[in-house]
């Protein structure tokens, strides 16, 4: 299970804001896992502004113990 943070960036005051989280809780990769939230989180989190789009970021460290074999 991964926890992803979404972020409204806005283009006319060059600041990303927090605007929620998402998890994912496949088990497997697919092959359009980070397009699949991306689309989802533009979804539910509707920016009603033309300047400014939806980020998603991993919050799971890269190096994280349970990524090691």
């Amino acid at each position: 299970m991964k926890i992803y943070t979404v972020y409204r960036f806005d283009y006319t005051r060059q600041v990303r804001e927090p605007v929620g989280k998402l998890i994912e809780r496949r088990r497997k990769e697919r092959r359009n896992n980070i397009d699949d939230l991306l689309r989802l989180a533009q979804k539910i989190f509707i920016t009603s502004s033309l300047d400014s789009h939806i980020v998603i970021t991993s919050d799971r460290p890269a190096d994280s113990a349970s990524d090691k074999p």
